[in-house]
């Protein structure tokens, strides 16, 4: 059970390991300027693997539960479904359904956990493969693995290196449930919220700490991005610089690269942004362009 590209990978691990009898993802979506229906990135990776594909629009719908129970699957694999599974669904496998989630659970429960380990300055996370039950990544734990974040990581380097992480924690899962082996450690430490992220989230408070604002970027990258009015942050680097200035103000320029904009704490030097119905460019080239001066602020 699976919808994004990110669980295209895991798809084709199953189909190498296991003998996959059906899979679920949501229904197409319109999409672009025409509203012509796209298919899910799941979908159309099972239909090349000639596997069957059902889309309900719900798991409550009559019939979906019998359908699912048809397949005779001993065990679900679920990877950004979308969708919360009903007790009725829950209980069909033999063994249940086992959850792929990019964080060390219970640390960031919820549908970014990526974004906001990044968002929140971690520089540790993971993979977690649970088994799922009625609550929200709540699950017993059937094995962990530990992923460093580096500084330069975002969300997108980090997704595509936990994908490899993932596939390779389903590997051994897999190979552990034919030896019989079925694992359910209760989760252990600190629980905390990934909640959904919303296009407001990405406003920048110039208030907050230099590291800080860097770290929302990163984790807001690609979506929804960091922005200052209608002017979006895309590169940044800390400065440990002291100078005077009011918080979002342009305190000097870093010949080349682009301002320099005071925060709470130390600044931020500017190095590629975005202006509004714009495509992406260096900041310098920006700032030669719209006629700001130093002590002006930035969105």
């Amino acid at each position: 059970m699976g919808t994004p590209a990110l669980a295209v990978p895991f798809l084709e691990c199953l189909t190498r390991m296991t003998a996959v009898q059906a899979v679920l993802t949501t229904p197409d979506q319109p999409a672009g300027r025409g509203y012509a229906m796209k298919a899910p990135e799941v979908k159309v990776a099972a239909q090349k693997l000639s596997l069957p594909v059902l889309q309900p629009e719900s798991l409550k719908e009559p019939g979906v539960a019998d359908k699912i129970r048809s397949f005779g699957a001993e065990v679900g694999i679920v990877v950004a479904y979308g969708k919360l599974l009903p007790k009725k669904v829950l209980s069909i496998p033999r063994h249940g359904f086992l959850n792929v989630h990019f964080s060390l659970l219970p640390k960031y429960r919820g549908a970014a956990p990526i974004q906001w380990a990044l968002i929140n300055g971690e520089t540790e996370t993971g993979v977690t493969l649970f088994w799922l039950d009625e609550g929200m990544d709540t699950g017993p734990v059937f094995l962990q693995k530990k992923l460093s974040i580096l500084p330069e990581d975002d969300a997108d380097t980090l997704r595509n290196k936990l994908v490899k992480v993932g596939v390779q924690a389903l590997e051994e899962l897999l190979s552990d449930l034919k030896a019989g082996k079925i694992i359910r450690h209760p989760q252990v430490g600190t629980t905390s919220k990934a909640p959904m992220l919303h296009k407001e989230d990405g406003q920048i408070v110039w208030g907050k700490a230099a590291e800080a604002i860097r770290n929302q970027l990163r984790g807001l990258t690609p979506w929804p991005g960091a922005h200052s009015g209608k002017l979006k942050i895309l590169k940044v680097r800390v400065d440990s610089d002291q100078e005077n200035g009011a918080p979002g103000t342009v305190i000097r320029l870093a010949a080349g690269e682009g301002p320099v904009v005071k925060c709470g704490q130390n600044s931020l030097i500017l190095l590629d942004v975005q202006p509004e119905g714009k495509k992406a460019m260096p900041a310098w080239s920006w700032w030669q362009g719209a006629r700001l001066k130093i002590g002006d602020k930035i969105g």
